[in-house]
């Protein structure tokens, strides 16, 4: 994501809230915003300081710029489900950048947060959101549930036609199994609307239908999003019939506190006694007493001792899920606040400032202890997708396609992946003893590997070996120094190319999410010697047009902008002011899609979170906005040779996004696009340099390859005209 600079200091606060749940770790930077806004304070309300940062967008789940800080709740019926996420319903990570032990930290611990700072969010939503009159309703709904989803077992709220409509079917899995009930407001129960007892989460997996090997076909793929979309929009549909405001979000919350009173009186009771607190399950009904849709059902106690769900430890090496703390009111307003800004868009959330901070570090130069192999996982296994060149698993013959059996001897069939990882991580100097099978050779082989430190930098770059002259230079993430530390590494790059200078550049900006939107304005003005870069609007403020700076540009020489579904928000800035002012030829993958703009802000009640508020929209130089659209290439390629198009996760398939406003205008390399595409044909190196080795250690990067034939083409041809 990009953050705009708020010219905001000044905003009532009487009101705040909580949790962010839900999804997927990402890189982040942060920089202090320092504008003052001339807009009227509140009198009463004392000042709070807004502050500009940017978070990177992953893909492996439902809001790509959010921290994860706790797992999302279970069963929310707004969540897509995971294997309708991406291309083959797989998440991927690597050792060089896994957060070991992400999902461990507990970043809400200790942070005090009740209705009041619940109340002091709902301000800023007043004042500051992009959209001034937000459809609040499901806003209430979702805060509603969530709270309700942070209990244990948990709960949730259902309109009784969806309930009625959905319970039983294949698709939920036994989701919808749970006891349901009359929700009682204010003496009265809700018309429409029953309190369904969410399944315990041993159930569900028994529940669930055995998954077939290997990866997701494209329809596939397509045929769950599109089932997940119907789901969807029937739960929407039939919350729209119930009246729900904060009336019955206050109802809600006092049942919530009477439940957590109880469930904690039962634990303290149950440990006085030396037994397990009585926790409610759903039980797997017998075939001759299957329920109909909407029917009551038993649920028997589970048997968990001083927290809500415990596991006992594997004897195969696997650890067990980390048991989930007892309820408390604390958390259940912050699962309140977080689904309330949930339901107003996939950008917007409660961010603890320790999450914040920690996942900035990601996005600076750093460093780690350990192989140098990036890893992902496929049918329970984990796989090497590639090794780092030149790094310790390289240099002991790990190759791509490896797969991981055993870690110093522990099975890692079926573990997460950032369990792995931690596994193989340990001090430099010291040794790790991978147990690998490859396809070329099916029987076990065993690789001792001493670690070491490893070096990781935003931006990183080389000269290309099969195009002569040809940088490629990859950024990850637009941070304060990503402008200055690009420069540097051209200026290095230049003095090793044959004749001190370059024939060209492939800029790459795959899996880059976003950043600083100032960071990407100085990008773009780096490579243009004029020409709009981008325009930024939102709410009740005059349109913010950003110019480059109209000198000759220090780059002249040809380039090309790599992009993918990954590309996102800052880069898709950065792409589309090349791309529409006829200086750069994009190649790739569509880009994510994100054209919102959000703004952290430090509330004035507490000074350990921050709420994050999409405050605005980007504009590309063309008029359009890349919302949902994104960045099309003026040349796609797939990631390998002879491949297809992976599907992709962008923002589309993120629930309760923006809504794209408007198409663009043709790219102005259409008209020479015929040229370029045969000039590559005849001297482009790509094809053959991807198929000279049937089994490399290193698979070939067919984009990049393909990306540099082109930078190779633009010097023999003319500059096209701009739009």
């Amino acid at each position: 994501m990009i953050l705009h600079r708020d010219n905001d200091s000044t905003v009532p606060v009487q009101r705040a809230w909580l949790l962010a749940v839900l999804l997927a770790f990402a890189a982040v930077s942060s920089e202090a915003c320092k504008r003052q806004d001339p807009e009227p304070a509140s009198p009463t309300a004392p000042a709070a300081k807004a502050k500009a940062a940017a978070t990177s967008e992953p893909v492996a789940d439902s809001a790509p710029d959010r921290i994860a800080a706790v797992p999302p709740p279970r069963g929310n019926p707004d969540t897509p489900r995971a294997a309708a996420q991406g291309d083959d319903g797989q998440d991927g990570d690597d050792i060089a950048q896994a957060d070991e032990g992400a999902d461990d930290r507990d970043y809400w611990k200790g942070v005090t947060f009740d209705v009041t700072n619940f109340d002091e969010v709902l301000d800023y939503v007043d004042v500051r959101y992009i959209d001034p009159k937000p459809d609040k309703h499901m806003a209430w709904v979702e805060a509603s549930n969530f709270a309700l989803l942070s209990l244990e077992p948990s709960e949730e709220l259902l309109p009784e036609t969806f309930h009625k409509a959905r319970a039983g079917t294949a698709d939920e899995e036994g989701r919808l199994d749970g006891k349901t009930e009359p929700f009682v407001c204010k003496s009265t129960a809700m018309a429409g609307v029953v309190l369904h007892k969410v399944p315990s989460d041993e159930y569900l997996k028994a529940k669930r239908p055995v998954r077939k090997k290997g990866r997701l076909s494209d329809d596939e793929v397509k045929a769950l999003r599109d089932r997940s979309k119907a789901r969807t929009r029937l739960y929407h549909d039939t919350w729209q019939a119930i009246p729900f405001d904060r009336t019955q979000f206050d109802c809600t919350m006092a049942y919530v506190a009477s439940r957590i009173k109880q469930i904690q009186a039962e634990a303290r009771a149950a440990k006085a006694a030396g037994k397990a607190p009585p926790t409610r399950v759903a039980e797997a009904p017998k075939p001759s007493a299957m329920p109909q849709p909407g029917a009551a059902q038993a649920s028997p106690p589970a048997a968990p001792a001083d927290v809500a769900t415990k596991s006992a430890p594997g004897k195969d090496g696997k650890e067990p899920e980390k048991p989930r703390p007892l309820p408390d009111l604390n958390r259940a307003w912050q699962a309140a606040a977080s689904g309330f800004l949930y339901a107003l868009d996939p950008h917007s959330a409660i961010i603890p400032r320790k999450a914040w901070d920690d996942s900035t570090d990601k996005t600076q130069d750093s460093s780690f202890e350990g192989i140098g192999a990036v890893l992902t996982q496929r049918d329970d296994q984990t796989i090497v997708e590639n090794p780092m060149e030149g790094r310790p698993a390289w240099r002991a013959g790990i190759r791509a396609g490896d797969v991981i059996q055993k870690v110093d001897g522990t099975d890692v069939g079926g573990m997460v992946l950032n369990k792995v990882v931690k596994m193989i991580r340990g001090p430099r100097n010291t040794q790790v003893k991978l147990t690998i099978t490859r396809e070329s050779d099916p029987e076990p082989k065993e690789y001792v590997i001493v670690r070491e430190n490893i070096e990781i930098k935003n931006v990183d770059g080389k000269l290309l070996p099969d195009t002569p002259g040809v940088a490629h230079v990859k950024m990850t993430g637009f941070i304060p120094n990503s402008t200055k530390d690009l420069r540097t590494m051209i200026d290095k790059l230049s003095t090793q190319a044959p004749d001190g200078k370059l024939k060209g550049l492939v800029l790459d900006l795959r899996g880059n999410s976003g950043g600083l939107l100032n960071k990407a304005i100085e990008l773009g003005d780096a490579f243009l010697p004029s020409g709009r870069i981008v325009s930024v609007r939102s709410r009740g403020r005059d349109e913010e047009v950003h110019e480059a700076s109209s000198r000759p540009t220090d780059y002249p020489f040809p380039l090309v902008v790599l992009v993918n579904d990954g590309s996102a928000s800052a880069s898709e800035i950065v792409a589309s002011a090349l791309q529409d002012n006829g200086r750069a030829l994009v190649v790739g993958a569509r880009t994510f899609g994100k054209a919102s703009v959000q703004t952290l802000y430090e509330p004035a009640l507490h000074y350990d979170y921050y709420i994050k508020l999409t405050v605005a929209r980007y504009y590309a130089p063309s008029g359009y906005t890349l919302q949902v659209i994104g960045v099309q290439p003026d040349v796609e390629v797939a990631p390998h040779v002879d491949g297809k198009m992976p599907v992709g996760f962008r923002e589309e398939n993120l629930n309760n996004h923006l809504i794209p406003l408007q198409g663009r205008s043709p790219s102005p390399w259409h008209a020479s696009l015929a040229d370029l595409n045969q000039c590559v044909t005849q001297t482009g190196k790509a094809d053959a340099v991807a198929k000279r080795d049937p089994k490399p250690q290193i698979q070939p990067d067919y984009q990049l390859l393909r990306a540099a034939d082109y930078v190779m083409c633009l010097g023999k041809r003319a500059k096209p005209t701009a739009n």
